[in-house]
C-alpha cells in the first residue's frame, strides 16, 4: 500500500508537469509571434497577455446612426421617427371601464339583462329578469344591467324608510294644532279684555292678580300658536329627511346592480355568479377600441416639448401576414418632466379595422410613429373626439378581440 507521502509526491509531480507544459505552449506561441513581427515589422504590437483574447463586440450605440440618448429616434424627410412606441387605451375619456363590487355581498346575478322596446327589463315566468350569458366579447351599451349583488337587506331598509316618509307627510299635513291654538288664543283674549273693561266700569271688581293671570293666559295662547306653527315647519323638514332616506336606500339598491357606464366590449370577466364579494373586488372590464393613444418618448437633448406639441403623427402598423398600414393622429400631450433623458408624449389616433373585422391598433402592441415636425400644428383633433360619443354602432364594436 502506498503511503500518504508517496501519493502527495505523485500529485506534486503531476502539477509541475502541467505547469511546465503550459509554459512551453505559451513560449512557442510567443516565439511564433516574434517571428511574425520580424517578417512584418509594420504589424501592430500585441502583448502576450492579449494575443489570444477574442475581439471585443462592437458598441450598440455605434451601430445605430443618429441616436439621441440611445433611444433609436432619428429623422427622415422632415419627420421625427420614433420606433417601438406603445399602444394604450386612453385614460379618463370613457374608453375603458372596470366594474367593481360596491359593497360586501353575494353576486346573485351575472348576465346581460334583456329589455323590451320601451327600455323596461323583461321578466320571465319565474319572476326573474331574463339574461344573456356574460361572456368575453359580448357587446354592451351604456346603461345595460350586467348583473347585481344581493340586496334583500337594502330592500327592507327602503320599505322602512318609505313608511317613515308616509308618517312624516301626515304629520306635515296636520294643521289641527295651529287651529286649536288660535281658538284658545281668541278665548283668552276675550277673557282678558272683559276683565279690563269691567275694572274700568266698576273699579276693583276684578283683582289685579286675576287680571294679570288672564293676561298671562292670553300671551300663552299666542305663544302656543307660534309653537304649533314651528312644529309644523319641523314636520315639513322631517318629510325631506324621510325622502332622503328613501332616496339613499334606492341608491344603495341601484349600486348593487352592475351597470355598464360605457358602450363597448366585455374584455374580461373576473368573478362567477354565486361568489361572495368584498367591496372593491373587480368583476368586469369593458373597453372600446375605436380610438387609442400612442405613448412614446423623444430625447430631451434634441427636441423641446413645443417642437412636437399638437403636431400630426403618422403611425405605421405592421401585422403578421399583411402589408404595413398607416393611420394618422395628433400629439395631444407632452410631459414636461424629463425622465431618463426623455420627454414622454401621447398622441390620439382613430383606430380602424382590417378586412377581417379586427382592429389594426391593439393596446400593448409596439408601432413606429412619425411626428410631422415640418408641418403646422393641428388645431382641431385629427382623430376621434376626445370624449366618447353617446352610442356606437354595432359594426364598430364587433371583432374587437
Amino acid at each position: 500500500m502506498k503511503t500518504i507521502f508517496e501519493r502527495k509526491t505523485r500529485l506534486s509531480v503531476a502539477a509541475i508537469l502541467a505547469l511546465t507544459t503550459a509554459s512551453s505552449v505559451a513560449g512557442w506561441a510567443n516565439d511564433d509571434l516574434e517571428r511574425a513581427l520580424m517578417e512584418n515589422p509594420t504589424a501592430p504590437s500585441i502583448s502576450s497577455t492579449t494575443a489570444f483574447l477574442p475581439p471585443a463586440a462592437p458598441s450598440v450605440a455605434s451601430a445605430i446612426p443618429n441616436v439621441g440618448a440611445q433611444s433609436g429616434v432619428y429623422e427622415k424627410a422632415g419627420r421625427v421617427v420614433v420606433p417601438n412606441a406603445s399602444v394604450v387605451i386612453p385614460k379618463g375619456e370613457g374608453y375603458e371601464a372596470l366594474i367593481s363590487a360596491n359593497g360586501q355581498g353575494l353576486l346573485v346575478e351575472l348576465g346581460l339583462c334583456e329589455r323590451d322596446a320601451n327600455g323596461e327589463l323583461v321578466v320571465g315566468e319565474d319572476g326573474t329578469t331574463k339574461r344573456r350569458p356574460l361572456l368575453r366579447g359580448l357587446q354592451v351599451r351604456k346603461g345595460d344591467v350586467l348583473g347585481k349583488q344581493k340586496d334583500a337587506e337594502l330592500v327592507q331598509q327602503k320599505i322602512v324608510a318609505e313608511q317613515e316618509l308616509l308618517v312624516a307627510r301626515k304629520e306635515a299635513d296636520k294643521k289641527l294644532e295651529i287651529e286649536v291654538a288660535e281658538a284658545a288664543a281668541l278665548v283668552a283674549q276675550a277673557s282678558y279684555k272683559r276683565a279690563v273693561e269691567l275694572n274700568k266700569t266698576m273699579p276693583g271688581s276684578v283683582s289685579p292678580e286675576e287680571v294679570e293671570e288672564k293676561r298671562y293666559e292670553y300671551v300663552r295662547a299666542l305663544k302656543s300658536i307660534d309653537k304649533a306653527k314651528f312644529d309644523l315647519e319641523v314636520n315639513v323638514e322631517k318629510v325631506k329627511v324621510a325622502e332622503a332616506r328613501v332616496n339613499a336606500a334606492e341608491v344603495a339598491i341601484e349600486d348593487r346592480k352592475l351597470i355598464s357606464p360605457i358602450d363597448g366590449i366585455v374584455d374580461d370577466v373576473m368573478q362567477n355568479e354565486g361568489q361572495w364579494l368584498r367591496e372593491g373586488d373587480e368583476i368586469l372590464k369593458i373597453v372600446r377600441y375605436d380610438k387609442v393613444q400612442i405613448n412614446a418618448a423623444i430625447p430631451a437633448d434634441r427636441y423641446a416639448p413645443e417642437t412636437i406639441a399638437n403636431k400630426k403623427v403618422v403611425v405605421e402598423v405592421k401585422r403578421p401576414g399583411g402589408q404595413p398600414q398607416k393611420l394618422e393622429g395628433k400629439v395631444v400631450y407632452v410631459r414636461q418632466t424629463v425622465e431618463s433623458g426623455h420627454y414622454y408624449f401621447y398622441a390620439d389616433v382613430a383606430n380602424q379595422k382590417n378586412e377581417a373585422g379586427y382592429w389594426l391598433l391593439n393596446p400593448g402592441a409596439l408601432v413606429t410613429v412619425e411626428i410631422c415636425v415640418d408641418e403646422p400644428a393641428v388645431s382641431a383633433p385629427a382623430s376621434a373626439p376626445t370624449a366618447a360619443p353617446a352610442s356606437v354602432s354595432e359594426s364598430s364594436l364587433t371583432g374587437s378581440l
